[in-house]
């Protein structure tokens, strides 16, 4: 699922501001639609796809609502998700039912997408607030002051934590990585999952769309055309395929193929929250498991 994309906010200059003058941003979010549900308790139906993947008309509603939740009721300055209390996590989970009608299989997936959302906020704090002045204490005083959510206290506590060299190194490292990114998706805030539902209501088919092809619409640009030579190598696999020349075989797709191996606990092209050892049918790995991959890669560059 795609993430809630926050409103834009003005990047203070690197000066220090009048005190008459307040810092612009955006503070708390409201959603008017999602209060006159609550005060009215009615809820909206969320559907899920196979993959147990939330898709439906209401789902970047709920998204938003999702991002509300966790940046509003979670402490930023609690390290990781992982430290979040469990009451804390089902209150948002008791939340989200008052308001939407959601399979209650798909807790763990929504959570998850809360968890993606709190970092991602911690993260536009740091951002646009924080590491920009780090070098300007009179600017570090209230940085957070536009945000009624979030305590004096709380604030000194996070400018601290994100000031400090282990966080400095870990965002190094983060950027860097961000940097080396080949290929970036065009798709909307509706992520894979609807963009694959949109495709199989207008063409009218039920069936799963093959990956190599969801990866191939969501990296087209507007005007039709492809940023990366992965296409050409794709379609050209793709062919052989149906001629017989090269076999294909569970995660060693297409895709696979053309890009390389899946990164751990992530598949390609089928959206947020989806891993490999669900959507591939994987056992644990073994030795045979190895043996036969070994095998399959024999066979393909005897071919090629």
């Amino acid at each position: 699922m795609k993430e809630a994309v926050p409103e834009k906010e003005e990047v203070p200059k690197k000066v220090a501001e009048p005190e008459k003058k307040k810092r612009k941003g955006r503070g708390a979010t409201y959603m008017p639609t999602v209060i006159r549900k609550k005060i009215h308790g009615s809820r909206s139906t969320v559907a899920v796809n196979r993959r147990g993947q939330l898709v439906s008309p209401t789902t970047v509603e709920l998204q938003s609502y999702v991002g509300v939740l966790a940046r509003q009721s979670v402490p930023i300055t609690i390290t990781t998700w992982h430290k979040v209390p469990n009451e804390l996590k089902n209150k948002i989970w008791e939340q989200i039912l008052a308001i939407f009608d959601v399979d209650p299989r798909a807790k763990k997936r929504v959570l998850s997408s809360a968890a993606a959302k709190w970092k991602q906020f911690k993260s536009q704090l740091s951002t646009r607030h924080i590491i920009p002045f780090k070098n300007n204490p009179e600017m570090l005083r209230k940085p957070l002051s536009i945000y009624n959510f979030i305590t004096q206290k709380e604030c000194e506590r996070f400018v601290a934590l994100r000031l400090s060299a282990k966080y400095l190194k870990m965002r190094e490292n983060a950027t860097a990585w961000i940097r080396s990114k080949k290929y970036n998706h065009h798709l909307s805030r509706r992520g894979y999952a609807n963009k694959e539902l949109d495709i199989q209501a207008k063409s009218g088919i039920t069936d799963e769309i093959e990956r190599h092809k969801m990866w191939k619409i969501a990296h087209m640009k507007q005007n039709g055309e492809f940023e990366n030579e992965v296409v050409r190598e794709i379609d050209d696999l793709t062919k052989k395929c149906k001629e017989g020349a090269v076999t294909f075989f569970g995660a060693e797709d297409v895709l696979t193929a053309a890009i390389g191996p899946e990164h751990p606990g992530h598949v390609r092209a089928r959206g947020f929250g989806t891993n490999p050892s669900t959507y591939f049918n994987l056992p644990p790995k073994t030795w045979k498991d190895s043996l036969i991959r070994l095998l399959l890669e024999s066979e393909r560059k005897s071919r090629e």
